[in-house]
């Protein structure tokens, strides 16, 4: 094996850069794995912008979002062996990687946690876990098994990546489903899905006065049993909390800075306000990560309709100087891409 390979670093907001460093060695609990498909999270364009409360300045970066093979075991892991297929792993702007992305944002840092071991899965499908289990959270968090309604409602406000899982779980599970989001590509895969669509930037105020999508929702659609802000602005917490039956649920998973709440509208509708943990739910005891893996072997969630391109390490530097809300979903990067 090589003694060097690339790997992005963050040194500071909008800066990254594509160096050449060693190749780390496994200690005795450690594996090395070859990082094969690495998703770019909202979270990192945050981390590379200088707004999200995660730094990270190491080779490879925040990304936790990969698919990996085992090249090198450590004396003292069991388990796990030279060609597994691996999930959980971290620092994935890198072409090797022995770093665990940990559980719950450093809850488990000093467990010795592992990577998790799925050979029955592709490295694009598991480099999808990490979103997944979000996704998975929001919708458990929302509690839809306590209902007691035939005719269960979801509101979604923004369709990320884990915003079109979230909707796509939700219809699996036979609730009925509105979704705003601006950008007509993301809205044609809900819609396709079986979402009822609104486009935000529709109702504006030449064409609609003061009717705004929160109204026509709410006329076309009715107000739901639960509603998820996935877009971390204030008018769509405005409108989440409009849209919820009073004595009902609001995840506000978009937010990563402070916003206001409207404590007279929350009172006067009873409405909860809840904030999923990404992969860790603490309500339950309990993380996503096995869930995630387990639904997308399920081949339930069509996860190939979100992956918008792929490209390498050194096509990174650019996708993350440029990166283009409009046009992408979902960019797989991929370590070892020529």
């Amino acid at each position: 094996m090589k003694d060097s390979m690339k790997a992005l670093i963050f040194p500071k907001p909008w800066d990254v850069k594509c160096i050449d460093v060693d190749i780390p060695k496994p200690k005795p609990h450690e594996v090395l794995t070859e990082m094969r498909s690495v998703g770019i999270c909202g979270s990192d364009v945050g981390i590379f912008e200088g707004n999200h409360w995660i730094v990270a300045h190491g080779p490879g970066g925040h990304g936790h979002e990969t698919g990996a093979i085992v090249t090198e075991v450590g004396s003292e892991v069991s388990g796990i062996h030279v060609g597994d297929h691996v999930a959980r792993m971290g620092a994935g702007y890198a072409e090797y990687s022995t770093h665990v992305n940990v559980i719950g944002h450093g809850k488990d840092e000093l467990s010795g946690a592992l990577p998790i071991v799925r050979n029955d899965l592709s490295m694009d499908e598991i480099s999808f876990a990490d979103a997944v289990g979000c996704a998975i959270n929001c919708f458990e968090r929302a509690e839809f098994d306590q209902i007691e309604d035939d005719n269960k409602k979801a509101i979604v406000f923004g369709l990320g990546p884990i915003g079109l899982i979230l909707t796509k779980i939700l219809l699996n599970h036979g609730i009925e489903v509105a979704v705003s989001e601006p950008f007509a590509h993301k809205r044609h895969i809900a819609q396709e899905w079986g979402a009822k669509t609104f486009d935000p930037y529709a109702y504006s105020r030449p064409t609609h006065g003061n009717y705004h999508v929160m109204d026509a929702i709410k006329e076309e659609f009715g107000e739901a049993h639960g509603v998820f802000e996935m877009v971390g602005k204030n008018e769509t917490l405005l409108d989440a909390i409009n849209l919820v039956y009073s004595g009902f649920r609001v995840m506000v998973f978009g937010a990563q800075k402070l916003m206001q709440i409207p404590y007279v509208d929350c009172r006067k509708k009873g409405v909860e306000l809840v904030y999923p943990e990404a992969m860790v739910n603490s309500k339950a005891n309990k993380d996503y990560w096995n869930d995630a893996l387990n639904l997308i072997g399920s081949h339930s969630l069509d996860l190939d309709k979100l992956i918008t391109k792929r490209i390498s390490l050194e096509d990174a530097v650019e996708a993350f100087q440029f990166y283009d809300r409009q046009k992408w979903i979902k960019i797989i990067v991929e370590p070892f891409r020529n």
